[in-house]
């Protein structure tokens, strides 16, 4: 049934367009027939591949660019040391860090190597004092 009625409304809309471009006058009749002309033309050629959109060359020229930069970082890090911890290269930082110590201590570091001075310079004396009074 449903076929039927759309039979219908296709019959009556095409009887209404050959009406509407039987009242048209023969200027605009031929400009439409060029018209379907050159959009069927259009239509059945191919495009040639050397034919691009416009942004396509924008496009190309952006991946160039990001290739040139991956590649120049690639290229300039190849010999590199790869990235190390800050305290990697100095064990007695990394001492600290990882110690459970309270890190106050270490705010006043001129004391603590002005004792371990005085700690070196203690055996010297003992031992030249010790050497003295045995003799």
């Amino acid at each position: 049934m449903n076929e039927e009625i759309d039979n219908r409304l296709l019959a009556k809309a095409r009887l209404a367009f050959r009406e509407s471009v039987a009242s048209l006058d023969i200027a605009t009749l031929q400009h439409l027939r060029e018209a379907r002309a050159r959009a069927l033309q259009h239509v059945r050629t191919p495009p040639a591949f050397w034919r691009r959109p416009a942004w396509g060359a924008s496009l190309s020229a952006a991946a160039v660019v990001v290739a040139a930069v991956v590649g120049g970082l690639v290229w300039w890090n190849l010999n590199s040391q790869p990235s190390v911890p800050f305290a990697a290269n100095n064990g007695e930082d990394m001492a600290i860090v990882l110690s459970n110590d309270n890190l106050d201590m270490y705010a006043d570091m001129d004391f603590y190597r002005w004792l371990q001075a005085q700690q070196q310079q203690s055996p010297k004396t003992q031992a030249e004092s010790g050497g003295n009074n045995n003799g």
